[in-house]
């Protein structure tokens, strides 16, 4: 069976998402430290998501706790994509200010396109600074082409992730079973490592990606192409000492 360590999980919403719970980022560092891991990264909707936080509490984390509960934490962004132009929702230089960026489709943000222009969408929101992550790129209300998402993404050091969100069984995101197989083969072959991200809402699913897993042991994925297995790989890729 197919089982590599979780030590890292950075894609999590606490309550500034706006339709997250209600835990505070010290509720979801006081759960994470419990699983196991590491590093803990939140990551909470940009502000043209109905009901999320402005602009000030993306600015605002600059002074936020770097360690809790014998962790690290990361504070980063899941960015709105607008428009086929790559657009986003924060400001350039408040993005440089954070650890990382998500780039991702949402409705009722993003009115979904063709499958080139949804994949041109994706491809100049990467030139973004301090983008580093596809979010769930694998829903299928959005279709992209593969091919030229993945490789555009190599060449722009932005990597994958496969979001355990997407393959649960009550998942609101269409065909992401199939999507995130099609995503991982194309990554082996490509050599590009790919995030596993628990999407959690909340406390309650922190470093959870039971439902990933079987996909990697049906790919035959291989394990140094995982970037939670090595936190030195992260820190790498977000160019942090």
């Amino acid at each position: 069976m197919y089982n590599i360590p979780i030590l890292l999980d950075i894609h999590t919403h606490c309550l500034s998402s706006g339709h997250a719970t209600h835990d505070t980022i010290t509720d979801m560092a006081r759960a994470a430290s419990g699983r196991s891991l590491q590093i803990l990264g939140i990551s909470d909707h940009g502000p043209a998501t109905p009901g999320a936080a402005g602009s000030s509490y993306f600015r605002n984390l600059l002074l936020a706790d770097r360690k809790k509960f014998g962790l690290q934490l990361l504070y980063g962004a899941e960015l709105n994509i607008l428009n086929e132009e790559g657009d986003v929702d924060l400001e350039d230089s408040l993005i440089e200010s954070l650890d990382y960026a998500f780039i991702s489709m949402h409705h009722p943000v993003f009115s979904c396109g063709t499958v080139y222009s949804n994949t041109s969408a994706y491809i100049n929101a990467m030139h973004h600074p301090g983008v580093r992550f596809l979010g769930h790129p694998d829903d299928g209300r959005f279709p992209v082409d593969y091919g030229r998402l993945l490789a555009a993404a190599k060449e722009n050091h932005v990597y994958p992730e496969i979001n355990n969100a997407s393959l649960m069984p009550d998942a609101y995101r269409q065909d992401g079973l199939r999507h995130s197989i099609q995503i991982l083969c194309l990554c082996k072959k490509l050599r590009l490592p790919v995030l596993l991200s628990s999407d959690s809402h909340g406390k309650d699913h922190i470093g959870d990606m039971q439902y990933i897993f079987p996909l990697l042991e049906q790919c035959d994925f291989p394990s140094d192409l995982i970037i939670n297995r090595d936190p030195a790989l992260l820190r790498q890729i977000l160019k942090l000492s």
